[in-house]
C-alpha cells in the first residue's frame, strides 16, 4: 500500500484526506492519506525517518522543507516554496491549482490586469501562475508596503514587462481575511461590475468578501476549486501519470462541501 500525507502546523482543519481518499476510492487505488501534526522541531527528524510515497506540505513549512530537500523542480524553485514532495524534491503545486480553478470557471487570463492582495508565500504562487498564463500586469495590496514592494520587485525580476495598473480585471485574495473563524472581515478594496474575484479561502465555501462582490455584479470564484486542484496535481506527480484527467470532481466537492457546511 501507498502511504501519503500531509504535514503542518496546525493541521487538524486540513480536509486533504477527504480529497485523497475520494481519488483512491474512485481509481480503485491501494493507497491511504494521514495528517500528520509536527512541531517546529519534529520537522528534521521527520524528513530523515520519514517513508512515505509523497506528501504535502501546509503552513508553516512551505519555505523551512527547502534545506531538507535534494532538489526542487522549476517552479518551487523560482517561488521559493514547496507544497508537494515526492522521492527527495520539492514541488509547488499551489499556482497549478489555481490555473485550473480558473479554467474550470472558463476565465481567460491572457492580457488581463490583476490585482494580487497579500505578500506572503500563496501571493507568490498566484503571481507566478499569473505570468505562466500571460496576463497584462499584476499590482500588489498588501497591509505593509515593504512586503507589498518586496513581491512587486520578484515579480519584476521575473516579469520584466509589468505594468502595474490601477484598474483590475481579477483581484485575488491570497490573505486570510474572511477565513472561518473570522468570517465578518474581508479586504478592503472598491469591487467594480464585470470583475473577478477570485479568493484561495474554501472555508467557508463563499467568503463575505466574495458574496459583497456578487451582489455588485462581480464573478466570483471561491477556494474550493484551487485546493481540489493543487491536490489532484499533487497526486499526478505522486503516481507519475495524469490523475487528475481521470477523476470526477463531483464527488470530490460533495465530500468537502459536507465537512464545511
Amino acid at each position: 500500500m501507498k502511504q501519503f500525507a500531509v504535514i503542518g502546523d496546525p493541521i487538524a482543519h486540513s480536509l486533504s484526506p477527504i480529497l485523497h481518499q475520494e481519488v483512491y476510492r474512485q481509481l480503485d487505488l491501494d493507497a491511504s492519506f494521514e495528517k500528520i501534526h509536527l512541531m517546529p522541531n519534529e520537522l528534521h527528524s521527520f524528513m530523515n525517518v520519514n517513508e512515505l510515497d509523497g506528501f504535502n506540505v501546509t503552513i508553516p513549512y512551505k519555505q523551512s522543507v527547502i534545506p531538507f530537500l535534494d532538489e526542487l523542480d522549476e517552479s518551487a524553485q523560482t517561488i521559493g516554496a514547496v507544497n508537494c514532495v515526492h522521492d527527495g524534491k520539492g514541488y509547488n503545486t499551489d499556482w497549478i491549482g489555481f490555473l485550473n480553478a480558473l479554467k474550470l470557471n472558463n476565465i481567460e487570463l491572457k492580457e488581463k490586469c490583476c490585482t494580487i492582495i497579500g505578500a506572503g508565500g500563496a501571493a507568490r504562487a498566484i503571481a507566478f501562475g499569473l505570468i505562466k498564463a500571460g496576463v497584462k500586469s499584476i499590482s500588489i495590496k498588501n497591509r505593509t508596503q515593504t512586503k507589498a514592494d518586496q513581491l512587486l520587485d520578484w515579480i519584476n525580476s521575473i516579469f520584466p514587462h509589468n505594468n502595474s495598473s490601477e484598474s483590475s480585471d481579477l483581484i485575488v485574495n491570497c490573505t486570510p481575511l474572511g477565513m472561518w473563524p473570522d468570517t465578518e472581515s474581508m479586504p478592503d478594496l472598491e469591487i467594480k461590475k464585470g470583475q473577478i474575484l477570485a479568493d484561495t479561502i474554501y472555508n467557508p465555501l463563499e467568503t463575505k468578501w466574495l458574496k459583497t462582490g456578487g451582489e455588485r455584479g462581480a464573478k466570483t470564484i471561491g477556494g474550493l476549486d484551487m485546493f481540489i486542484g493543487q491536490g489532484l496535481a499533487s497526486a499526478d506527480i505522486w503516481f507519475g501519470e495524469k490523475i487528475s484527467e481521470k477523476i470526477k470532481l463531483e464527488p470530490i466537492k460533495k465530500g468537502l462541501k459536507s465537512e464545511l457546511c
